[in-house]
């Protein structure tokens, strides 16, 4: 009898630590870190656009400001747009340029979080290496937000995948460039005006 209950109790902290696993990688509410402990990322932040290259009439404005959450000060990054079917496929998000120590952070990266203030889109964020630039094929990981509600995202390097068209490649984390985050088929929407507004901080990177 004293066995069965060992292996009661053992299922159930399996079960329970499957669902914190869940949350934390899948978009959830602030969880415990599944990764370790992170490094905040540093560089410089930038919206981006479908007006260059694709002629399209989308926006993406970036602002920073220092603000105190949870009794810290830190600093944050509000963006805010619209998303246009100008050009056919419709895009906007932010990206941030790191330093070199954490670029290089990002090479050997075993995975990412950061806060957001969100509106309730869709959105994802892209770990971007050299040999998917032909196609844009880049890896990438969705995730969801809550309006007017903090969401923890923590992703974990394995849970990046490459979108259904291009050609798949094995991923190189010595090729990566970049990371960036977009909206998620704003474009698919029948409305002329898509706008979108979020506010992220705390972004760490694991090794």
């Amino acid at each position: 009898m004293k066995k069965a209950t060992v292996v009661l109790l053992v299922l159930i902290g399996a079960l329970c630590a499957m669902a914190l696993s869940c949350a934390s990688s899948g978009g959830g509410k602030a969880a415990s870190s599944e990764l370790g402990t992170g490094t905040l990322a540093i560089g410089e932040w930038r919206p981006y656009d479908d007006q260059e290259g694709n002629d399209g009439s989308s926006t993406s404005e970036l602002t920073e400001a220092e603000e105190v959450i949870d009794g810290q000060t830190v600093k944050t990054y509000t963006v805010k747009g619209n998303i246009t079917t100008k050009y056919q496929y419709g895009f906007a998000g932010w990206a941030i340029d790191p330093d070199e120590e954490t670029f290089e952070r990002f090479k050997k990266a075993t995975g990412f979080s950061f806060k957001i203030l969100g509106d309730g889109q869709r959105y994802t964020i892209k770990y971007k290496t050299t040999d998917c630039q032909m196609d844009h094929c880049y890896y990438e990981y969705g995730f969801n937000t809550e309006a007017g509600e903090v969401v923890y995202v923590e992703v974990p390097i394995k849970m990046f995948m490459q979108p259904s068209w291009g050609q798949w490649k094995r991923l190189n984390q010595n090729n990566v460039f970049g990371v960036e985050w977009q909206t998620h088929e704003n474009w698919r929407k029948s409305t002329t005006t898509n706008p979108f507004e979020i506010k992220i901080w705390d972004f760490k990177v694991y090794n």
